[in-house]
């Protein structure tokens, strides 16, 4: 390659050359035609169908984006829900559970508290987390210590938000999960109508 074909690229790249934009694609085109032609190693002479290494990294980058386009327009699912496909999703029945005293709602669980079994050492009733929806309306307090025949039980106790009765308790804090929440057996009714409050 001469010094004249480094300069008119260097220029071109600069965008120093003056002429039509045409002219100066026309002038780079033929310093690179020239510097290949220059260069004895710039092709490879291959016999015909034989690929080079350059093809197929070439092919196997083509196929990589061809399966990335793929796998994107995988993880859109389209699903038409219908009134008639709920039966299918098995819907449950929601119950709600009200403070004792105030009548606020504090409970709202797929089954009635007042069915659930009764734990032995307090008889408060023992909703299993795992196997039952539910979602408490409570404030949650301090942790307390209570010393039982087999050890020390720790209590997480929540209350109701608006006459500070406690509910029930945890084993575990608010944001941890737990096996069992506990309902206190006088703390909730069924109807709202039932608390001291609204009679």
């Amino acid at each position: 390659m001469s010094l004249d074909d480094d300069a008119e690229l260097k220029a071109y790249s600069q965008g120093s050359l003056g002429g039509s934009k045409g002219a100066a694609e026309e002038r780079k085109g033929g310093a690179w035609d020239r510097m290949k032609g220059d260069d004895p190693n710039w092709r490879l002479k291959t016999v015909d169908g034989q690929a080079t290494l350059a093809d197929i990294k070439k092919r196997r980058r083509d196929e990589l984006e061809e399966a990335q386009e793929e796998g994107t327009s995988r993880k859109f699912k389209i699903v038409n829900h219908t009134s008639e496909d709920s039966a299918v999703l098995g819907e449950k029945t929601l119950f709600s559970h009200y403070c004792s005293i105030c009548g606020e709602h504090c409970v709202a669980a797929d089954c009635k508290i007042s069915k659930l079994p009764k734990r032995s050492t307090d008889r408060a009733f023992a909703l299993e987390e795992s196997s039952h929806f539910h979602k408490k309306y409570a404030n949650f307090g301090e942790r307390i210590l209570l010393k039982r025949p087999n050890g020390v039980e720790k209590q997480y106790r929540f209350y109701c938000r608006q006459c500070r009765q406690p509910i029930g308790y945890r084993p575990s804090p608010e944001n941890n999960t737990s096996k069992f929440s506990y309902f206190y057996q006088d703390s909730l009714v069924d109807e709202q109508s039932g608390a001291i409050a609204l009679r």
